[in-house]
């Protein structure tokens, strides 16, 4: 049986069952995954060298990493995703671009801010990381538990400088930096791009990467088109010794 496929205005395909209605309808106005987003993702990685590295975390079904190889063909990928069922759709979808699996490495534990195990919603797109100040609002949902590494670690393993990293871990992305704090010190991750679930959480993010010599490149919280906000940051200078004035 022939299985629908739905082709962003980019070329990327995916599955059509792997997309929930509130995207299909945002689709509709720009059919791209995260309008506001995409533009600032496809102005990034054309800054990159034809053999640099981009590391995806929280890839669920894959888009930016197919968009990311589909633009430049050298680029190493990294994704990082927890949850089987978005890595299985992930492999679907990269056998539907005409791409290898061998073209990615693809990472199974959470991200976060210390090595051990965490429990960990399965809600689609939302899924990630469960605070135990929301678990009783979830009971009804699956939760797993799965393994967590930091970036610090992820990178260790990844053995090289990288050009881009990218993240949209629903809520968790300070947790993110706070367990790269030797690589923010080193500059080994030259931009980032990340997706932000508050306001809070995108001053705070902004302030510990400003703090480790970063210069912000796009500040957007309040976007129109998508559901999370936007920050992205370059390392150009070396870090700023000093503490960070805001507090979690």
């Amino acid at each position: 049986m022939n299985r629908l496929v739905h082709v962003f205005d980019n070329g990327v395909q995916v599955y059509d069952n792997h997309l929930w209605p509130d995207q299909r309808e945002r689709y509709r106005k720009r059919n791209v995954h995260e309008a506001e987003e995409e533009d600032t993702f496809v102005e990034i990685l054309r800054s990159l060298p034809p053999d640099g590295c981009f590391v995806d975390i929280g890839s669920a079904i894959g888009y930016y990493p197919l968009l990311a190889k589909q633009m430049v063909p050298g680029l190493v990928v990294h994704a990082v995703e927890p949850l089987e069922l978005h890595r299985q759709q992930f492999l679907e979808n990269i056998a539907l671009n005409g791409l290898a699996q061998r073209d990615f490495t693809i990472h199974e534990e959470a991200i976060s801010s210390s090595v051990g195990r965490a429990r960990f919603l399965e809600d689609g797109y939302g899924s990630g990381i469960q605070r135990s100040s929301v678990a009783a609002r979830t009971e009804s949902r699956c939760v797993l538990e799965v393994r967590t590494t930091t970036l610090d670690r992820l990178m260790e393993r990844i053995g090289r400088h990288v050009d881009l990293c990218q993240m949209d871990v629903q809520g968790h992305e300070l947790d993110v930096l706070e367990g790269a704090r030797r690589i923010l010190d080193s500059g080994g991750i030259t931009t980032f791009l990340i997706g932000t679930h508050s306001p809070r959480l995108h001053r705070l993010c902004m302030a510990l990467l400003t703090d480790h010599g970063y210069e912000i490149l796009h500040d957007l919280y309040d976007t129109r088109e998508q559901p999370d906000g936007i920050l992205a940051a370059r390392r150009l200078t070396a870090p700023r010794r000093g503490n960070l004035t805001a507090s979690r």
